[in-house]
């Protein structure tokens, strides 16, 4: 530092009292002598340069020491400050750490000292491993699941002296114990996997492995699944288009279908449990020829002209009836075995009957058409009626009441195999369950009746009379009871099977616009040109309108599934009844004022067009 005086002398007196410290703890440098100016009527001061000895500065400052942290071999280590200086602080911020101070839990930042009593506590994280076994959905395959968690050791790590010392925890991943292939082999036995099927290599891997592993230890025996017959049928036989009536499909020695190869039945499998894993019980399918077809071997051909079909298995060829301008009254009508074909008008009052397909290539007034299979009008229809395979309309609403029905009977077979763990009356019981539940089906079927023809209606009466008769007997634990009710099971499945079929090769009606007739459909109904006038349309699945501009004029329509409709009513308000049979059903479009809309037996309220 600079002082300023008039000696050097004067100078170190001033140092000495603004150092604190004696002259002999200072070193003097002269930056410049005194000296006078203006021929010695003025006396300038020297300049000098003082600084306190190095070695005394340092004593100073150690006497001013503040107090220090250290971490040294995990031990925390504290010095007291000196003079003026301030005592040591320490910070911490982590989970698994706990300081005592004199025996008081601290935290966050603390002020420490020599005779501080410190101790602490770093809890360690331990590893953690599951062994679990899962199945395939089949039972054919177990896995083993090892899920193993590394744990964590706790350490201080070392931290040389500061006076403001941020604890560093370090960390070391702890390993899971290894686990032995007894252990795990020992899991596998207890979830019931025999031994036969453990893998003993991949068992070995899963238990060495340091990782989580998801791993097969045991596999059963796979089954060798069944094969159904293999026929091939020419592709004509699942067109549907009846436009493709109009000339014959297919010409007389036409290949139709062919066997391939028989059924194979397989052989069942074992679970990993030694369970038996069963195979489908197929039956060999041969190929039959009816009408229209003859056999040769394996292979079956067209014997005539026209329209080949499949139906329960049989193969056979519809033949063709082609009328070239009107039917009239100055024609006969026509009751033909086999597919129609009209290219002209059908005139007031004629009647054609087809078990095949019936086609118009123009309009239709009046007159009735009647096919078992699908009817096509190119033109209107005015009045009359037109009807296609209507003896199977019903089937859309029997079958999920005949399934429900095999279901119940399938509730009544399991509660009786669980008759060894059950009392008499717990027996009893579930089977008086199934009798309500069942007798609940044959009222849904009589809400309904009106839909079914009266074979059909026959149908349901035995099948009522016959659970009628075999819950009596099962009442009275008759052998005889138990015997009829699988009985009824069978039945029930050979039902399912024919109704299905049925409803597999659904009927078509398609029209281009329909006016005060009457059409019935057990498929659909396709309108595709303006819409429909005060019309009665009944359809086993579903009413189709299919342009978006398409109108309904007033009129009823009853569809098992779906209504598609563009624009329902008037604005007049023509009283217009839209329903559908199936509660999962909808019906869509427009509606104007005086339209009913019901899906089953509730009333769907609709936001109608201004």
């Amino acid at each position: 530092m600079i002082f300023e005086a008039s000696t050097r002398e004067a100078a170190v007196v001033m140092a000495e009292s603004y150092f604190g410290c004696s002259a002999e703890s200072l070193t003097v440098k002269v930056i410049e002598k005194p000296h006078k100016k203006m021929l010695g009527l003025r006396k300038t001061p020297g300049r000098y340069e003082i600084e306190v000895r190095v070695e005394n500065q340092m004593l100073k400052e150690k006497e001013n020491e503040n107090g220090t942290v250290e971490v040294k071999n995990r031990k925390i280590l504290v010095s007291n400050p000196r003079s003026r200086g301030s005592e040591a602080s320490l910070f911490f911020n982590h989970p698994q750490m706990t300081l005592l101070v004199n025996g008081e839990e601290k935290s966050g930042n603390v002020t420490l000292r020599e005779e501080d009593e410190i101790r602490y506590t770093l809890t360690d994280i331990d590893p953690k491993m599951h062994i679990g076994v899962e199945l395939s959905e089949d039972n054919l395959v177990a896995y083993v699941k090892i899920d193993r968690v590394k744990g964590k050791h706790f350490f201080l790590e070392n931290q040389e002296k500061t006076h403001r010392a941020s604890l560093t925890i370090g960390e070391e991943n702890r390993d899971c114990e290894p686990v032995s292939v007894e252990e795990v082999r020992g899991i596998l036995l207890d979830t019931g996997i025999l031994p036969e099927f453990i893998m003993e290599e991949p068992l070995r891997k899963a238990c060495k492995e340091k990782r989580s592993v998801h791993i097969v230890v045991a596999r059963g025996k796979a089954p060798i699944r069944s094969e159904a017959s293999k026929i091939t049928y020419c592709k004509e036989i699942f067109v549907k288009d009846i436009l493709r009536g109009l000339e014959p499909v297919i010409e007389k020695g036409t290949l139709l279908a062919e066997k391939e190869a028989d059924a194979i039945q397989g052989t069942p499998g074992l679970d990993v449990r030694g369970n038996e894993i069963p195979v489908l019980e197929v039956k060999d399918r041969d190929i039959e020829a009816t009408e229209g077809a003859e056999q040769d071997g394996n292979r079956i051909y067209a014997s005539r002209d026209g329209r080949p079909y499949l139906k329960n298995g049989k193969v056979g060829v519809v033949p063709l009836l082609t009328v070239v301008g009107d039917l009239d009254k100055d024609t006969e009508n026509i009751d033909f075995d086999g597919d129609v074909v009209v290219k002209g008008n059908v005139q007031d009052n004629m009647v054609i009957k087809a078990t095949g397909n019936i086609s118009i290539i123009g309009s239709v007034y009046h007159s009735e058409l009647l096919s078992d299979q699908n009817v096509e009008v190119q033109g209107k229809i005015i009045g009359g009626r037109i009807q296609a395979g209507d003896e199977n309309s019903a089937f859309h609403v029997l079958l999920p009441l005949v399934e429900k029905a095999i279901n119940i009977t399938r509730e009544i077979f399991s509660g009786l195999q669980g008759g060894s763990s059950q009392g008499v009356h717990e027996i009893m019981d579930s089977i008086h369950q199934g009798k309500e539940k069942m007798d609940g089906v044959f009222h849904e079927i009589d809400k309904v009746r009106s839909l079914f023809n009266e074979t059909q209606m026959k149908t349901v009466n035995e099948l009522r009379r016959s659970y009628v008769h075999c819950f009596k007997e099962i009442k009275l634990l008759h052998k005889e009871g138990f015997i009829e009710l699988n009985e009824i099971y069978e039945r029930l499945l050979e039902l399912v099977v024919k109704i299905k079929e049925e409803i597999s090769d659904e009927r078509v009606v398609k029209v281009v616009y329909a006016q005060s007739a009457t059409i019935t459909s057990s498929g659909d109904i396709i309108i595709t040109g303006e819409g429909s006038y005060q019309a009665k349309l009944s359809a086993g699945n579903e009413i189709r309108f299919e342009r978006p501009g398409n109108v309904v004029k007033g009129g009823t329509l009853v569809a098992g599934k779906f209504i598609r409709a563009g624009i329902i009513g008037t604005p007049g308000e023509i009283e217009t009844f839209c329903k559908v049979m199936d509660e999962e059903g909808d019906i869509t479009g427009r509606y104007y004022k005086g339209t009913t809309l019901m899906i089953r037996d509730r009333i769907r309220e609709y936001r109608a067009i201004e």
